[in-house]
């Protein structure tokens, strides 16, 4: 009896003990990739890490040792940025030039995208090729008759001429992305709601449009990040009697003899966190809309 109980006891044991045996072990491969990774991660978190501490630091402490800990941790730069600079005005100058921008995206391009698509013929195909010429021409390129041209209207040094900048340049990206997404979207269903007495607009907002939203989501990520980070087109488009934006209010704390350092990184991380959270927060979707799109391209 006690013989059977051991045969019927030992392949549990086995069963048990197998998998801390059988344990996957790191490939050579996967430890170089490993390593690669965490010297990228170093490299790339170094500069924030820097910032933040240096936000805490007084001037003095910066100058006399730019390398060195804080001695005291104190808001008090925090409080100086919004209370010596324009840091508070440009910071609501970009979020009205970023959601602003994104909203008239959102609205206006996937609109294009499908009348493109769907209207077809030459004249269709001519305005698809422009679209994506416009991603090959640098923005230098445009950008004195651009200022010539707001100048000339009244537009220039205003959020208004900034926003369509922005709207032009994003234009074409997002006419590329989005008809590359319609493609695989049946017609078949576009006729069905044609059938049941639906318009081409009502159509498209309430049965193609929710079809695009994954590849909606990673376009507004992009465009977000890249309009809330953006430098350029503030700096040539807003003169000095403008507060610009937060990273042109950061740039002018740099003087030809002195600069207020412990101001600057202070802006410089309160300006990394709205872009890290958004990122953080819509990471599955910008993956997902991203790794979609590509599939129907």
């Amino acid at each position: 009896m006690s013989t059977q109980t051991e045969l019927l006891t030992a392949p549990k044991w086995r069963a048990t003990r197998r998998p801390a045996r059988d344990r996957k072990r790191w490939t050579p491969g996967e430890i170089v990739v490993m390593v690669v990774l965490a010297a990228l991660v170093i490299i790339v978190a170094s500069p924030v890490v820097y910032a933040l501490l240096n936000s805490f630091r007084s001037y003095a402490e910066i100058t006399v040792d730019p390398m060195g800990l804080p001695t005291q941790f104190t808001l008090d730069n925090y409080i100086q940025l919004f209370q010596q600079t324009d840091y508070g005005e440009a910071l609501v100058n970009t979020l009205i030039i970023t959601v602003v921008t994104v909203v008239l995206l959102v609205a206006i391009v996937p609109m294009a995208a499908y009348g493109i698509e769907r209207v077809g013929g030459r004249t269709s195909r001519l305005v698809y090729i422009l679209f994506i010429a416009g991603l090959m021409i640098p923005f230098q390129v445009r950008m004195i008759p651009l200022v010539k041209g707001f100048d000339d209207v009244g537009l220039y040094s205003t959020l208004t001429s900034v926003i369509l900048v922005h709207l032009g340049g994003a234009a074409s990206f997002g006419i590329l992305l989005y008809c590359s997404f319609i493609k695989g979207i049946p017609i078949e269903v576009e006729e069905a709601a044609s059938i049941d007495g639906a318009g081409r607009l009502r159509t498209f907002w309430s049965i193609v449009f929710p079809m695009l939203l994954p590849v909606t989501s990673a376009f507004v990520i992009i465009q977000a990040l890249g309009l809330w980070n953006d430098f350029f087109i503030p700096l040539v488009f807003l003169d000095s009697s403008s507060a610009g934006t937060i990273n042109v209010a950061i740039n002018r704390m740099v003087g030809l003899l002195t600069s207020q350092w412990q101001l600057i990184y202070t802006g410089a991380i309160l300006a990394i966190i709205p872009s890290v959270a958004i990122f953080a927060a819509f990471q599955r979707y910008f993956i997902k809309g991203m790794s979609i799109g590509a599939v129907k391209g």
